[in-house]
């Protein structure tokens, strides 16, 4: 007995521990939550005491929101942005009740019930957020959305949310219902530049909104939580997969019947924009749309905000937007556009009346990344918000990719302007590259020109060459490279097609992207991504961005020399560029294999210019004839720049560029040989990045003895044997394989000997024959020429003489 209570009483001290720690631990907790719940009581309290005495007045109130202003480069006003401006007040009487349904559906489905705020819709978005570490879900009903869009504060914090919040449930309080509806249906955002139901329904149906059918009522309704993607000028698949969504959530929340969401569902969408009022329209709408979408992508960035919000805060804000545009530029861009004589003939107009075939054309100043000009479409340009084909069209970019994706990289890894490349058959993995050009060799088939330069490779626009070149380089390390000048369209699995060397992509290039990167190039391989606004101010002077231009180096710049350089010849050769120009071009042009897409992309020593040509539903081209379209306006636009601006007399040229004669068969050092070419001197002036610079002469060009009469190699016992020069080839094909031979096949060097002459002849043979003869028992093959001396080459060209930095070259015709 003694043990046992020796043993509790041993026991009790932990016990009594143990109970006044629990106490205490409970104590403390109950405390600690006090504190935090009281904290945030106060915290909430101040939150709402801050609000301004008038908020719930201006949001009640009908006061216009404030005026954003553009500005262009030299600080002059452009443009004035102000939502009221495409607005078309509707009583709730007159708004359909399919739309009133449409957006309560999607956007508030228990609005009808709530005080202002959905708590059960917050909880959801709380644990939504809280799974994916993220506050990308929202919970904002109705009539938030309206005291955010009026009071126009759209950082995304706890203050502005307790706010949004309470000034809900005080509106909620002051308005019915029906009220809120009707001030939240005629201020909302609904893109292309509409502000309401009423704008909408002109905008995008072409008709007063007491006529919207169900299936538009449902579009309308879709558009509202990102006006920019859901725009059906710019993406129909978008808005019409968001309208189906709306049309089935009415059917679930039990607005329409069964039948009634089918036929919304299954109706055509015709889209007729009326415009309004021509007080909605500014001049230059192309660049202070561009302005827009970048003030944008700036503004929800910079205040972690949506993009409906950014918008409407540009269009009420009383912004002061500073831009990089030259009026010159853009009205002379504007004027060629309008210029019958310069466009392509309209060969039609499209359902929602828009003429086609389309154009676009972007002008970036490369040395500062920023751009003076603009189109994104030809026809009407008192519109806003359009589509603009510049900066949003994804089109498939042919051989205007091949100077990029090619021949800048190859650059960097030790090629040269003269590495010769065979365009001869090649296949790999399946894939067999076919150039644009026909066969002289087989009648009717597209064919090979043979051993060619890098530099020939661009001015014939050669295909074959390119995409040996890609697939030696690694098509892994193409696309890398293409990601690294800017391009932002690309899909993983280009990453493993080597038809993206000749411009076959998944999707295809933006046109101011594919601009950007040659201006790139331009800029001594320093890469800037183009951009059109300098500086953002807030309605109180207070400046909230003002532009660093991002900047990467993409190439060395004596490469980037060289690159302009050859594209230069591609310009002054005229085999794929059809027209001349009086001042220096850098330039390429670019057509799919179907001819849905026109190209021509270029620069003169103080702009780049890319311009494209097409229809917006790509069609092969073939009705436009004559010279390359993108190519006539580019030439239009730049002439008239040109004549109001200057333009500098060559591009800059680096130190560390060295001249040398070389042969344009091998690639090398010249010898005699090289100017004896059956075809004519083959003897080039070339330039090159010191330390690049052939060291080995030629020994592509060998001279053989060949029998008069089988035309093969001679042998001792040849009675008739003349010298000839020849090209070695390293893998030859002749007539009669299952290839195409190149068109050089002839001037190949013969392999086989003599099947004639296999023993002496019977007759006596004259003692000058047997010399000879003899002379053929020690014949080794070998090129026994010697080095050129590159004063001869001056004195003994046959075809003229060479202009500095580029190769000698024949006229050809355009193509």
């Amino acid at each position: 007995m003694q043990r046992k209570d020796k043993k509790v009483k041993k026991q009790m001290p932990f016990r009594l521990f143990l109970k006044s720690f629990l106490k205490a631990f409970l104590v403390l907790l109950i405390a600690s939550m006090a504190v935090l719940i009281g904290a945030g009581f106060g915290m909430v309290t101040g939150y709402i005491k801050a609000i301004p005495a008038n908020a719930l007045d201006i949001i009640t109130s009908s006061s216009d929101s404030q005026t954003t202003i553009v500005y262009d480069q030299s600080g002059n006003e452009i443009a004035r942005l102000h939502g009221n401006e495409n607005r078309i007040r509707v009583p709730y009487s007159k708004i359909p009740k399919n739309l009133i349904n449409a957006f309560v559906a999607i956007e508030d489905e228990r609005f009808w019930q709530h005080n202002g705020i959905d708590i059960k819709r917050i909880f959801g978005a709380i644990l939504k957020n809280i799974k994916s570490g993220s506050l990308s879900e929202g919970a904002s009903t109705i009539t938030q959305q309206l005291v955010r869009n009026k009071l126009l504060t759209f950082e995304k914090s706890f203050k502005r949310k307790i706010q949004e919040q309470y000034l809900a449930i005080q509106l909620e309080k002051r308005w019915t219902k029906e009220q809120i509806l009707e001030e939240y249906l005629n201020t909302i955002n609904l893109g292309s530049g509409a502000y309401g139901v009423g704008a909408a329904a002109y905008t995008y149906f072409g008709k007063d909104v007491s006529q919207l059918t169900l299936a538009e009522c449902a579009l309308i309704a879709g558009i509202t939580q990102n006006p920019s993607y859901y725009n059906p000028y710019v993406f129909p698949d978008h808005a019409k997969k968001k309208q189906e969504l709306v049309l089935k959530k009415m059917l679930e929340l039990g607005y329409i019947t069964e039948q009634e969401y089918l036929e919304a569902k299954n109706q055509p969408l015709v889209y007729v924009k009326k415009d309004i009022s021509t007080e909605s329209a500014y001049k230059h709408p192309y660049f202070v749309d561009s302005v827009i979408d970048e003030a944008i992508e700036i503004l929800s960035e910079k205040k972690r905000i949506s993009e409906d919000e950014a918008e409407n805060l540009i269009y009420g804000g009383g912004l002061k937007i500073y831009t990089t545009m030259d009026e010159t530029i853009q009205s002379t861009i504007e004027d060629v556009f309008s210029d019958p004589s310069i466009m392509p003939k309209i060969r039609h107009y499209d359902a929602s009346g828009t003429p086609q075939p389309q154009a676009a054309a972007v002008l970036i100043d490369f040395r500062t990344g920023a751009v003076k000009g603009i189109m994104g479409g030809r026809g009407n340009l008192k519109g806003v918000r359009l589509l603009n084909r510049a900066t949003m069209s994804v089109r498939q970019p042919g051989s205007a990719i091949k100077p990029i994706a090619d021949y800048a990289l190859a650059l960097e890894n030790g090629y040269t302007a003269a590495t010769v490349i065979d365009d001869a058959p090649f296949s790999v993995g399946g894939y067999t590259p076919k150039n644009w050009y026909k066969s002289n060799v087989v009648s009717g088939k597209r064919g090979y020109k043979g051993l060619m330069t890098v530099r020939e490779a661009l001015q014939w626009s050669a295909n074959v060459p390119a995409v040996k070149v890609a697939y030696n380089l690694g098509i892994q390390n193409v696309y890398r490279n293409l990601k690294r000048f800017g391009f932002t369209t690309l899909a993983p699995q280009d990453m493993n097609s080597l038809s993206i060397a000749i411009g076959g992509f998944t999707y295809g290039v933006k046109p101011i992207e594919l601009t950007a990167a040659f201006a790139a190039v331009a800029n001594s391989g320093v890469y800037i991504k183009p951009y059109f606004i300098t500086k953002i101010e807030d309605k109180n002077g207070i400046t909230i961005f003002e532009r660093i231009p991002y900047k990467r180096k993409v190439m060395d710049e004596k490469n980037a020399y060289i690159l302009t350089n050859i594209l230069q010849s591609v310009v002054t050769a005229r085999i794929t560029v059809g027209v001349k120009f009086s001042y220096p071009v850098a330039g390429k042009t670019g057509t799919t294999d179907d001819s849905k897409d026109r190209w021509f992309v270029g620069y003169t020593p103080n702009y780049a210019l890319g311009v494209w040509v097409g229809e917006d539903k790509p069609v092969a081209l073939s009705y436009l004839t004559g010279t390359n379209p993108a190519l006539k306006i580019f030439k239009g636009i730049m002439d008239r720049i040109v004549q109001q601006k200057g333009v500098s007399p060559e591009f800059p040229r680096p130190a560390g560029i060295v001249e040398k004669y070389v042969c344009k068969e091998s690639g090398k050092l010249a010898t005699d040989l090289c100017r004896q070419d059956p075809r004519g001197n083959q003897i080039i002036k070339e330039i090159f990045a010191e330390g690049t610079e052939p060291t080995e002469y030629c020994d592509r060009h060998v001279k053989l003895k060949i029998c008069t009469k089988s035309k093969k190699l001679a042998t001792e016992y040849c009675p008739s044997v003349i010298e000839k020069i020849f090209i070695k080839r390293d893998n030859p094909i002749w007539p009669g394989s299952s290839l195409i031979p190149p068109d050089d096949y002839m001037y190949q060097a013969p392999a086989d000997y003599c099947d004639i002459h296999t023993a002496p002849e019977q007759t006596s043979i004259p003692q000058e024959q047997q010399n000879t003869s003899e002379q053929n028992q020690n014949y080794s093959g070998e090129n026994q020429s010697q080095p050129a001396e590159q004063g001869n080459f001056q004195n003994n060209q046959e075809n003229g003489t060479f202009d500095n930095n580029t190769t000698q070259s024949q006229t050809y015709s355009s193509h």
